[in-house]
Formats: structure tokens, C-alpha cells, sequence
């Protein structure tokens, strides 16, 4: 991913072209990368990557490009611009909807010519199903895709866009599935309809009702119905029993949701008899928890589209709701009494694994399930009618959710169980915490008294689903009751670090929702807790981060990096070494947000800060980025300079070694020297006006470069001097922040420090040095990686040869390395001479080694020894400096 935005743009074209002749053959890389764009900041690339996608979509039907075209394109419903979403129901609609009206209507409804072997089902099965069909329909109902749907379903719907034949060729899909089947003679009851098929049926249903046929719903509501909770096959499947199950479970929620959508062109004496069976149902309390709510849900539309005036409709769903609330209640009862009563009496246990021992425990087990069915149904109940009689259930509720306290203020008022039951039932014991936030958020007295014991759990249970349902609560009580509920935001936050990925994600998720709808305020601490998930360990929660800070944030509230951007330093590294934020409101505050700090000196925690300070800088505008660039001399250059800011204490260290890093970070130093020309491109790309552009940065570029003459080089040289006295290590981090910050200016430090020519000069050789030692330090790298090369290994890549240049381009860095280079390789290779002449073999002592024979200054030949003057003159001969001496 380039950081130019025509490179990338190019890039999306480049690959929208060679689509085509690529062969339905796509890159696993690739596919992401083009997903990845379409949550680009820029409008341009989105398109353009939307369009790569699906292009690539509407070749390949691959289960790859399926998948990501899926997962990266339906999403933009989303976005913040029309034309956006615009563009992503247009592309649902004719690589998703019109594909399926497609294969469901070139179904063959007398298809006689199916392999009747065993081994052919599947091969059928695709032959039937053409374009990815399958694949495509499965994947609609994934958890991440289906939310998405449901916009778009909805959106096309409003504007008439959804056409019968959507409906009719679902319904012919899962007819001619059922039709295969059976010819086959499989059992019908082991018989599923494709993934996905009733799912998009009951979304596109609510706005084609009249394409939908009763027969056909009839047909397999009874069908489904007469599946539900069947026990494992001949050979004992019980996982293939209890994926059946779970399977029509969904099904049949969907089901009901279809004919809920079309009741009103139902038959009355069917629809009678439909609500009839529902409500027999409901009262059995052996649904799933989904199925419960589409029970209900389903009942009182029945009632309501069917009753001839709103009085008797409301009459009607309040008789069956208080008629089902008094038996679920006794159920509940009953089951407590019984746990009570069992804890209390004396039994004779049974023998481990006895006939005796797993009937009690099958019973036991069925009469819980029974309970928590029961607990939510009542909750369910509530929802659909708010005015439900409630009294005699709160009582048990409270019975159940404060079973574990003994010094309950209600003890002596509401009835009590003898047992633990969050140890003994603990399903039982989270579904009363659910069903009573839904009785709460029906009755705001009730609510009013409880949400400090929602809050509380919230903070001490163990349980990650219980947890993930009281975020869940408490973000409802947020919408209903916002001024009860801000004092707890800080406790809902905490749930952000919480554990389970799951609750972490969720609580991303909600609170983001309540920020983009004004219920939560971006003060406080919410907004310091929000960055630890830019690197949280799950890469959904990241992608999740990413989207939030740079897209909806950045046009929400455009100044929320830049005036928390100082504070979040603070915040990250866990610092409490600066005198301004001593008082005790605020110290305590820093206690609590221990958790969501990224505190060390190491190279993974000071990695995960980074990050979070560079996508903070990329939502800042030019002239924010000046002023934090000021801010960050001011309150932490200056503080540490002055005494405020301990740089003893590791917090305060770390502190001033991060605000280095982000002073000398190619992100703030854009506006500085660069930022003119890349906005320009962008501008350019977006269609705006480079030379108002142009004219700003060439404004903003002089205010730097007064800015940095007045406060920055006293800042530093202050600061250089006090962490010299006490030799400290963060000398080195100062001295390469500044060679990056007047590394542009080079020509203009004696204009800088004009008035102070001692100064300036101390400067100039500081940094000269520092240079100089970072080259010999490069140099000898080099030398000491050179015979690798002649080994045969790989020399060094263009790239980081281009990166060796970068660092080496400034100040005449280069020439310094080149000299050093040139005389360390000298001395190098006048090593490896002497070594290959010697053979290895150490030097021979002078006096076993043959003397030349010297002619006297008589001129005639002297076999004696050398004359004195001759040693005098090698004793004068200057050595070669040692290694260790340069």
C-alpha cells in the first residue's frame, strides 16, 4: 500500500485491466489488498477499489473472491457518502441478487437425469446450482456479512428496486433442493435447504409479500416443525444430530420471520391455526433462545394484522402475554424451590456412574434447560409488551441474581434461595441477569434501582458471556436512561481490555454507536482508552479501530487527536513524574487507567505507541500538526528542560524518548517540509484546487521555520546540557532528533543562531561528531558484512542499499562514511596480504631471518654487521596505528 494516493489509484486500475487476462486466477494478496482499499480515507480509491473487486467478482466465482467481495464490499452501506453507498447496492444488487434470480429461474422443475448414486449428490448438487450459487448464499448469512444485508435489503427495498423474481427463485431453490433429496430416498427429515436461502428469503420478503406462496410456507413450517427436537439417528450421530438441530433451529426462525412478513395475505382460518400452534409452543418452554423470540414476535403479528381494530389487537397479545408470564413465572419457582429443598434435605448419593445416578442427572438437567427457557420468554414477553403485570417475576429474579449475597437490603422483603445458584445454575443465573435488564428497560423506577448492581457484576463476573450480555444492558440503559448511565461509562470502558475478544469486540462496537449518535461524549477517559485498540490482538478489533478513527472521527471530530494528543503520551506510559498532573483527582484517575497504558522501555511497547501517535498524526490537518509539533516542545522538551517533568523516573524517560521519536517521525515532519506538495496530490486527486493548496503550505512552511528559531533549538540545547550533567542515555535519542529536524534547514543554522555564535558553533561540531561516529559505526558494519558478499551470499538489496543512502545523504554524512569506509577497508585488506603471503605461519624473530648483505661507504663488500646509523634509521621508522588506536 503506497503512501501516494495516484500510486495506489493506478495500482486498483492496473489490476482492474489485467482482470481479464489473469484467467479467474487471483493472488490470495492481491484479493486482500483490494479489500483492504475499500476502507481507504479517500473517496477515489474506494470506488476504484470497489470496482476492482467486483470486476473480479463478476468473473470468478471462486469461494476466495466470493468470500472477500463479500466481506469488504457490502460494508459500505456504511459510509459516510451517498454516492458510496450508492454504488454498493448497486453492485449487491447485480452480483448477488440478479445471480440468484438467475440460477432459480433456469431451474429445471422436472429433473429427472440426477445420478442416483451416493457419490454423485454432490456433484448434483453444484451441477443444480450454477455461478457460486451455494457459496454465495452460504456466506450471506455469516455473522459479519448478514448485518450489512439486512442495510442494503432494506435500502433497496424503500426504493422499489427488489424484484419478485428475487423471491420466486429462492423459493424455487429450496423446492428443487428438497426435490433432489428425495429422490435420492433419503430421509426427509435429515433434509437441510441450502446455507442462506431462507435467511435472504426473509429479508426480501418483507417488501414482496405477495410473491411469497402460503403452500410453500405451509408446506415447510410443518415440516420443520415436526424435525424439532429429535434426538440422534440409528447409528447414535449425535453431533450430526445436534448440527440438524441447530441448523432447522435457524430455519425456522427465518421461516417465522417470512410469514410474520407476509400474515396479511395469509388465510384467516390457517393464520388462526398458525397462532394457535405458536402459542402451544411457547408454553412447552423447550425453544432455543432464537426461536423463542421469533415465536413471540411472529404470534403478535398474527394478532395484530388480523384483529379488526388496534383496542382488540392490544386485547388479544395481552391475554396470551399474562397467560404465558403466569407460567413461566411458576416454572421458575418451582425450579428454585426444588434446588432449595434439595440443598437442604439428606440424600443418600447415588453410585457413580449408576443407571440411578445419570437419570437424576438427565432430569435435573431438562428441568434447568425448562428454567432459563422460561426466564427468557419472560424477557421476551416484556419487549413486545412493555405493560406486562410484572410484579410477582421481579421478586424471583431478584431471588436469583442475588442468591450469593447475605447482606442483600431486600433480604427481609423478597424471598431468598438457600443456595449459590450462580454455582449451582450458573445458565439459569445469566439469563435472570438478562430477562431483568429487559423487565428494566420497560420500567425506569425499577431501572433506576438496579443499574448499580448491572454495573457491579459487570466489573467482578468471570463469566465472558455474562459479561458480553451486561455491555449489552448497559448500552440499552445508555439510550433510555443516558443520565443514570454516564457515571458508569468509565466501568463499561473497562470491558475494552477485557479478556475475551469477543467482549472487546462488542464493546468497540456499541460504544461506537453511541458516540456516532451524541449518547456518549468524546471526554474524559473514553477517548485515551478507545487508542489501546488501534493495537489490540485481534486483527478484527484493529481493522474495527482503523475504520473509527480514520473515517467517522476524523470527520466528527476533527479536533479530538489533536487536543488529546499530549495527554495520551502521558496517558500511554503510565507517567505520573510530572508536577501538573499531581493532584490527587488526577493521580487517582491515572491508578485506574493502569490497564490502558502501554508501559516499558522496550522495543514492543514503545512499536505499539508509535503506532498509536502516528495514526493520530495522520488525522491532523497541517495546522494542527504545527501545533502539536509547539505543544510537544512546550509541555514536554520544556517541562523536562525546567524540572517538571522527572527524566530520573523510567515513566518520565519514556515520555521524553517517545516525544523524540514523534518530532523526528516522518508524519509530523510532512507539514514541515513536504506537507505541501502530498496534500496537493490528494487534492489534485479529489478534484480541489493545488494552487490555494500550494499557497498554504508555503504559509505553513514559514511559520515552522520561525516557530522552530524562536522556541525549538533553546528548547534543546537546555535540555541537551541537563541530560549531559547527568549522563543520561537519552543524550543520543536528543542529538538524532535534532539532526532530523534541522536536517532541511543545513543552510540556514548560522541565520538561526546568529545571535549567539558560541552556541551555534557548540551545535555544528555536536551534530559533526555524532555524525562522524554514526559512520565509522556504518562503516565498519560494512566492512565486517563485506566477505560475506564473496562468500556467496546475497548482497545487500536495492532497498536497503536506497535506505543506507537516505541516512547517509545529510549534513555530508556521506563523505565521512565514504572516508571511513575507504580506510577501514585499507587496513582490511593489508591484513589479509600479510596473511596470505605468511601461510598462516606467525612471523619469524629477525634474527633467523637472512640479512641482506649492505655495501660499506668505502665501497667495498662488509660481512660484519650493519653499521649503527643503518639501525639508528629502522629504529626511527614510524609504525602503523592499531586497530584499537583509530
Amino acid at each position: 500500500v503506497d503512501e501516494k494516493a495516484a500510486v495506489r489509484r493506478a495500482a486498483l486500475l492496473l489490476v482492474t485491466k489485467l482482470t481479464s487476462l489473469l484467467g479467474g486466477c487471483f493472488d490470495a494478496s492481491i484479493l486482500k489488498t483490494m479489500g483492504t482499499s475499500c476502507s481507504d480515507p479517500l473517496i477515489s480509491i474506494r470506488k476504484v477499489a470497489i470496482s476492482a473487486l467486483s470486476e473480479a467478482f463478476r468473473i470468478c466465482t471462486d469461494e476466495t473472491v466470493t468470500t472477500e467481495w463479500l466481506h469488504s464490499v457490502p460494508r459500505m452501506i456504511m459510509d459516510n457518502e451517498t454516492s458510496m453507498q450508492e454504488e454498493c447496492e448497486n453492485v449487491f444488487h447485480e452480483l448477488v441478487l440478479e445471480r440468484i434470480s438467475r440460477a432459480g429461474n433456469a431451474l429445471s422443475p422436472d429433473s429427472n437425469n440426477w445420478n442416483s448414486s451416493s457419490k454423485g449428490l454432490d456433484r448434483d448438487i453444484e451441477a443444480l446450482f450454477p455461478e457460486g450459487v451455494l457459496v454465495l448464499l452460504k456466506e450471506l448469512c455469516n455473522s459479519e456479512v448478514s448485518p450489512w444485508v439486512k442495510k442494503i435489503c432494506g435500502s433497496l427495498g424503500k426504493k422499489n428496486r427488489l424484484k419478485p423474481r428475487v423471491a420466486l427463485a429462492l423459493q424455487s431453490i429450496i423446492k428443487q433442493s428438497e426435490a433432489l433429496w428425495l429422490s435420492r430416498s433419503m430421509p426427509i427429515n435429515k433434509w437441510i435447504a441450502p446455507a442462506g436461502a431462507w435467511f435472504l428469503l426473509s429479508e426480501v420478503s418483507v417488501y414482496l409479500p405477495k410473491s411469497v406462496e402460503w403452500e410453500f410456507l405451509h408446506h415447510h413450517w410443518q415440516l420443520l416443525d415436526k424435525n424439532d427436537g429429535q434426538g440422534p439417528d440409528e447409528q447414535g450421530d449425535e453431533q450430526g444430530a445436534e448440527f440438524h438441530s441447530s441448523t432447522w433451529a435457524g430455519d425456522r426462525v427465518c421461516l417465522l420471520q417470512t410469514i410474520s412478513n407476509v400474515s396479511l395475505q395469509l388465510p384467516s382460518e390457517p393464520a388462526a391455526d398458525l397462532a394457535d400452534n405458536l402459542l402451544k409452543k411457547i408454553e412447552k418452554f423447550n425453544l432455543h433462545s432464537a426461536e423463542v423470540d421469533a415465536h413471540v414476535k411472529a404470534l403478535k403479528t398474527l394478532c395484530v394484522k388480523k384483529a379488526c381494530t388496534s383496542e382488540e389487537s392490544d386485547i388479544l397479545v395481552k391475554k396470551w402475554v399474562e397467560q404465558v408470564l403466569s407460567k413461566a413465572s411458576k416454572v421458575t419457582e418451582k425450579y428454585i424451590e426444588g434446588v432449595s429443598s434439595n440443598n437442604d434435605s439428606f440424600a443418600t448419593p447415588a453410585t457413580l456412574g449408576s443407571r440411578r445416578s445419570k437419570r437424576l442427572d438427565t432430569a435435573a438437567s431438562k428441568k434447568l434447560s425448562k428454567a432459563v427457557t422460561a426466564a427468557y420468554t419472560i424477557g421476551s414477553c416484556v419487549i413486545i409488551y412493555p405493560s406486562a403485570d410484572t410484579t410477582k417475576i421481579v421478586p424471583l429474579l431478584h431471588t436469583v441474581i442475588t442468591s450469593r449475597n447475605s447482606d442483600s437490603k431486600l433480604k427481609n422483603k423478597l424471598p431468598q434461595a438457600n443456595v449459590c445458584l450462580k454455582q449451582k445454575a450458573p445458565p439459569l443465573y445469566s439469563q435472570s441477569w438478562l430477562t431483568m435488564a429487559k423487565i428494566c428497560l420497560a420500567d425506569g423506577k425499577l431501572a433506576k434501582r438496579y443499574i448499580p448492581l448491572f454495573a457491579q457484576e459487570l466489573e467482578k463476573s468471570d463469566c465472558a458471556a455474562l459479561r458480553n450480555n451486561l455491555v449489552v444492558a448497559m448500552t440499552d440503559f445508555c439510550v433510555h436512561y443516558t443520565a443514570m448511565i454516564e457515571c458508569y461509562i468509565p466501568k463499561i470502558t473497562k470491558r475494552l481490555r477485557d479478556p475475551c475478544e469477543v467482549v472487546r469486540r462488542q464493546t468497540f462496537i456499541l460504544l461506537s454507536r453511541l458516540l456516532q449518535r451524541d449518547y456518549v461524549k468524546w471526554r474524559g477517559v473514553l477517548f485515551l482508552r478507545f487508542l489501546l485498540s488501534l493495537v489490540d490482538e485481534s486483527e478484527k478489533i484493529r481493522r474495527l479501530a482503523d475504520f473509527l478513527f480514520g473515517n467517522i472521527l476524523k470527520v466528527k471530530a476533527p479536533l479530538l487527536a489533536y487536543n488529546s494528543f499530549v495527554e495520551a503520551i502521558y496517558v500511554l506510559n503510565d507517567c505520573h513524574a510530572h508536577t501538573g498532573h499531581n493532584n490527587p483527582d488526577s493521580k487517582q484517575s491515572r491508578t485506574k487507567d493502569q490497564a490502558f497504558s502501554i508501559r516499558g522501555n522496550d522495543e514492543r511497547a514503545r512499536s505499539k505507541r508509535m503506532q498509536i501517535y502516528v495514526t493520530l498524526l495522520k488525522q491532523m490537518a497541517p495546522e494542527h500538526l504545527l501545533a502539536t509539533f509547539a505543544k510537544l516542545c512546550a509541555e514536554v522538551l520544556a517541562a523536562a528542560s525546567d524540572g517538571m517533568l522527572n527524566i530520573e523516573d523510567v515513566t518520565g524517560q519514556s515520555v521524553l524518548q517517545d516525544a523524540f521519536q514523534i518530532l523526528a517521525c516522518k508524519e509530523i515532519r510532512l507539514s514541515v517540509s513536504r506537507g505541501a506538495s502530498s496534500e496537493t496530490a490528494e487534492m489534485e486527486e479529489e478534484g480541489g484546487d493545488s494552487n490555494a493548496v500550494a499557497a498554504k503550505g508555503r504559509a505553513i512552511t514559514q511559520a515552522v521555520r520561525k516557530g522552530l528559531i524562536q522556541n525549538t533549538i533553546p528548547i534543546f540545547i537546555e535540555l541537551k546540557k541537563l541530560l549531559e550533567s547527568k549522563n543520561s542515555p537519552l543524550t543520543g535519542s536528543l542529538m538524532d532528533c535534532l539532526r532530523v529536524l534541522l536536517k532541511d534547514y543545513k543552510n540556514e543554522i548560522e541565520e538561526m543562531l546568529v545571535a549567539d555564535k558560541q552556541l551555534q558553533k557548540e551545535l555544528v561540531y555536536d551534530m559533526q561528531k555524532h555524525d562522524a561516529a554514526k559512520a565509522r559505526s556504518m562503516a565498519n558494519q560494512g566492512v565486517a558484512s563485506g566477505p560475506s558478499h564473496r562468500n556467496g551470499e546475497p548482497e545487500q538489496t536495492p532497498a536497503a542499499a536506497a535506505a543506507s543512502e537516505e541516512n547517509v545523504r545529510d549534513s555530508g554524512m556521506a563523505s565521512r562514511v565514504v572516508s571511513a569506509a575507504a580506510d577501514a577497508v585499507a587496513a582490511k585488506t593489508a591484513r589479509s596480504v600479510l596473511r596470505e603471503v605468511n601461510g598462516g605461519a606467525a612471523t619469524p624473530p629477525l634474527s633467523a631471518m637472512s640479512l641482506p648483505k649492505l655495501r660499506s661507504s668505502r665501497g667495498g663488500n662488509q660481512s660484519s654487521r650493519p653499521s649503527a646509523d643503518v639501525l639508528e634509521s629502522l629504529r626511527r621508522r614510524p609504525t602503523f596505528m592499531s586497530d584499537d588506536e583509530t
